[in-house]
């Protein structure tokens, strides 16, 4: 289905940074067609390759 990205925002790990072997993550909220929303978490690497950004389409 595809969703509309609303908003994006970087998790905040604090002055402890990332946990070790883990990615940087961002919770991403999106809108379904029928005007639903919903928070989903994404890798911020994955959002960087694909250039994705707030007022994209994306398919999930």
């Amino acid at each position: 289905m595809q969703y509309t990205i609303l908003k994006i925002w970087e998790d905040d790990y604090g002055c402890e940074g990332v946990p070790e072997g883990e990615e940087p993550m961002c919770r991403v909220l999106v809108q379904a067609p029928d005007g639903a929303e919903q928070w989903i978490r994404m890798a911020d690497r994955e959002l960087t390759e694909r250039g994705l950004d707030e007022g994209d389409p994306i398919e999930l």
